[in-house]
């Protein structure tokens, strides 16, 4: 059966000793709490007990190796670092990244072995335990899963899976743990390995990074690429199998969706762009573009997905706007590492004809410029995914690859201000103005 498959994602390994388990309370970040799907990742350590595929996990310490009640504070920056990042390639999708523990809530955490068979008897669940792993428990992975076990309830412990950091650089090698972990957990959703072929042969198992140290699939390794996406392509087992990874992910999951980001998808739903002064309001102006259909999801094309539209008025003069890639659960206005959005920004007038573009090769866009009074609308799409030829022509099999994630607005819009912001102003012109004339009075 394909969910008792195993993967194991590659890479060294040392061993560990520990007579005596504590576990420290773990920071709460939840990215889509209420979701249909629950990720959950955990930095505070786990003894599992018993065997798992064909080792024994025995005891996994908790990030860091942290043996008191808590982390410390840069412990927690760390890990919000790691789940901010897996968040984000699972933001397409209805599924909750999180930290808190959801057998916490359920009353079934008063022993590992309890949490063991609850992680394994929830459907839409899965544990993945992130730490040091001994030498003995597949030493030479980077991370391990079994294959498509996220939408039912299992047994034997295959509700849980591992990601090894002393095997992918250390526990501040944060782009390797979060490329590991959505890895290993693409894996859970039922994906396989992408491979690479030249004619019929095999020469990637795992694809890597696409000739490019910008670009490589999640279910590849992607560790020296800065981008690793979603993706359509042959997998590592035969030549002849696709898969198309966001299509996978929907038909193979019961009840997994697309996330509707609740943003006006054309000009005549566009979403007010949200103001404080004349600043973009970047906690508010924000989306997800995702692929259009969710029974033909498709890569290739800015038309196979969905499009962001925001509506705003000027008085005229300079403007600026910029379509920022990626979350910013990190630091609020500021972009996180790993985005998985290629952005595309237009400026359109209040007829929807085109003002400004600005599609480069970067993932973010600005637009800046002198506008007429006026009402304009803001159109954030995807730049339409990435065909890549992995070699010469006729040799290697292409692959398609993803162009989705979130985003949010920055910038500066010369707005008028609101009816109680511009008599406030007024007044205080005005007295501005008598005190240069010697005509303010004070009582006592």
């Amino acid at each position: 059966m394909v969910g008792f498959r195993l993967f194991v994602f590659g890479l060294l390994g040392v061993a560990f000793g520990a007579a005596t388990f504590a576990q420290p309370v773990a920071p709460s970040f939840s990215s889509r709490p209420g979701a249909t799907y629950t990720l959950y990742l955990n930095f505070a350590g786990f003894n599992y007990t018993g065997n798992w595929g064909s080792g024994t996990p025995g005891i996994t310490p908790a990030y860091n190796g942290q043996t008191g009640s808590a982390f410390t504070s840069s412990e927690q920056a760390n890990i919000k670092n790691i789940w901010a990042r897996v968040a984000e390639s699972y933001s397409p999708f209805n599924v909750n990244v999180t930290t808190i523990d959801p057998a916490v809530a359920a009353g079934q955490a008063g022993s590992h072995s309890q949490r063991q068979t609850y992680y394994d008897a929830t459907a839409r669940l899965q544990h993945t335990v992130i730490g040091a792993g001994s030498s003995t428990f597949y030493g030479s992975a980077g991370g391990v899963s079994y294959v498509n076990v996220w939408a039912t309830p299992q047994t034997s412990g295959r509700g849980t899976n591992w990601v090894f950091t002393n095997r992918l650089g250390g526990y501040n090698a944060f782009h390797n743990i979060f490329t590991a972990t959505s890895h290993e957990n693409g894996h859970a959703a039922s994906l396989s390995h992408q491979g690479d072929y030249i004619g019929t042969t095999s020469v990637n198992s795992y694809s890597r990074n696409n000739n490019s140290p910008t670009l490589a699939p999640i279910m590849g390794v992607g560790y020296s690429a800065s981008r690793n996406v979603w993706r359509e392509g042959r997998v590592n087992t035969t030549m002849t199998t696709i898969h198309n990874d966001v299509q996978r992910i929907l038909n193979n999951n019961a009840g997994m969706t697309l996330v509707n980001d609740g943003i006006g998808r054309t000009m005549l739903t566009a979403t007010p762009l949200a103001l404080i002064g004349q600043a973009i309001d970047f906690l508010n102006a924000k989306g997800i573009i995702v692929s259009a259909s969710s029974t033909n999801a498709q890569p290739i094309g800015e038309s196979n997905y969905t499009k962001g539209y925001f509506s705003f008025s000027t008085v005229g003069g300079f403007n600026t706007i910029t379509v920022n890639a990626g979350g910013q659960w990190i630091t609020p206005g500021v972009a996180d590492p790993d985005a998985m959005l290629d952005a595309t920004l237009r400026l359109l007038d209040s007829t929807g004809s085109l003002v400004a573009e600005s599609a480069t090769d970067s993932l973010s866009e600005t637009i800046g410029m002198n506008l007429a009074a006026g009402t304009y609308f803001v159109e954030v799409s995807s730049a339409g995914g990435k065909f890549a030829s992995l070699g010469p022509a006729g040799t290697w099999h292409a692959a398609s690859f993803y162009d989705m994630g979130s985003y949010f607005l920055t910038g500066s819009i010369m707005s008028v201000p609101e009816p109680g912001s511009f008599a406030m102003l007024l007044v205080i012109v005005g007295l501005m103005a008598r005190h240069r004339h010697g005509r303010v009075s004070a009582s006592p």
